[in-house]
Parts: structure tokens; C-alpha cells; sequence
């Protein structure tokens, strides 16, 4: 007996899929506004840590910890979006294997494994056919298979 998923579950499910990511992203770059510095302030104390055996100059995660909040907010925006979906699903998958390789310069081998589920979510979501327009459910009301 042979079961295929109908297109249009696979779409309901990237869609799912994206929500999540940019709802992901929404919390956490918004978090990171009202973390009154705190954020950038113990991740700057980290990486400029002297015993780490790769010392990156300054301005490399100086630069990079104080984008991160607005580069969250804008990814999730625009995963929101049905606009050029696969671009800003491949820039999500960048991100976090951006936020992976600066866990791994800070030896915290745990946390940048933690990253990788992340990243294959943006995976499956950039092979699964696009729905058609994240907005459409408002107007059908639900999710219901076709």
C-alpha cells in the first residue's frame, strides 16, 4: 500500500515550519532589545577571554554581537513573508551556522550542537514546496487539507 502526503500538507507544513522559525527569531532578537546590554555585554566578556585557543581581533564579534538583535528581528520579519522565501530561509540556515561556529570558538561544544536541529529545520523548510502565501490562512481560517 503505497501513501503519498498531497501537496498541499507539504505547504501547510512548510508554512509551520517558517512560522516557527521567524516567531524563533522574533522572540529572540526582541529579548536581546530588552536585555539592557546584557547580551552584548557577557557575550563581548566571553570571546574576549584570553584563554580561548582562537582569539578572534575585537571588532570581528564587537561588530557581529551588536547586529545580531536587529539581524533576528529583520530574518524573522521576513521569514513572515512568502517574498523570496528560499533566499531568507538559506540566510536563517547562514545565521545559525554563524551562531554555531562562534559557540565552537568559545568551546561550548554542547551549546553549538544544540544549533544544529536549527539549522536543519531551515533545511526542510527550504525543500518542502512554499505555501502559497503565509497570509492566505487568515483569509480561509484554517489549515485544513485539500
Amino acid at each position: 500500500m503505497e501513501t503519498r502526503i498531497s501537496t498541499r500538507t507539504l505547504q501547510n507544513t512548510e508554512l509551520i515550519l517558517r512560522l516557527t522559525m521567524a516567531i524563533t527569531l522574533l522572540i529572540a532578537g526582541t529579548s536581546k532589545f530588552f536585555s539592557e546590554g546584557g547580551f552584548y555585554s557577557y557575550y563581548l566578556k566571553q570571546f574576549s577571554n584570553e584563554d580561548l585557543r582562537i582569539n578572534l581581533p575585537r571588532f570581528s564579534f564587537d561588530f557581529y554581537l551588536s547586529a545580531i538583535p536587529y539581524l533576528e528581528v529583520c530574518i524573522g520579519f521576513l521569514l513572515l513573508t512568502s517574498i523570496k522565501r528560499r533566499l531568507f530561509i538559506v540566510v536563517w540556515i547562514a545565521y545559525f551556522i554563524t551562531l554555531e561556529l562562534g559557540h565552537y570558538l568559545l568551546e561550548e561544544f554542547t551549546s553549538a550542537n544544540m544549533i544544529i536541529p536549527y539549522i536543519m529545520m531551515g533545511t526542510f523548510a527550504y525543500i518542502l514546496p512554499a505555501h502559497p502565501h503565509i497570509w492566505s490562512i487568515i483569509k480561509s481560517g484554517s489549515l485544513k487539507e485539500q
